[in-house]
């Protein structure tokens, strides 16, 4: 046998070990992805129920809604006839009550010189 041989017998040898090695390093990216895909499964089967859940809730929480912007609509409307009353009760009472202030006042001045 001579160098050349010997070569050949060494290239065979290092690229037979460098094939395994990558079959080894294959496996384990596999054993890896497998894994991988089970948690995302297990994970996928947990998270759905809960985003159902979610789900239900914030149907709830908008029905919710919609009740309190009616209830909202309603103290608005309220407030506003209110607003209204009081405007008109302001207007109706104060007049007279000032033209009584007014009138009292006087009275007990002219009451002041008379007794003086």
């Amino acid at each position: 046998m001579d160098i050349s041989d010997w070569a050949i017998v060494f290239a065979v040898v290092f690229w037979g070990a460098l094939v395994v090695v990558a079959c080894w390093a294959l496996t384990k990216v596999v054993a890896l992805l497998e894994e991988a895909t089970r948690d995302l499964r297990e994970t996928t089967d947990r998270i759905l129920p809960t985003l159902e859940q979610v789900t239900e809730t914030a149907a709830g929480v908008n029905v919710e809604l919609a009740r309190v912007d009616t209830i909202i609509a309603g103290v608005q409307s309220i407030t506003a006839t209110t607003d209204q009353l009081v405007g008109v009760l302001h207007a109706t009472v104060s007049n007279p009550l000032i033209k009584v202030a007014a009138f009292a006042a006087g009275s007990a001045k002219a009451a002041r010189k008379l007794r003086d």
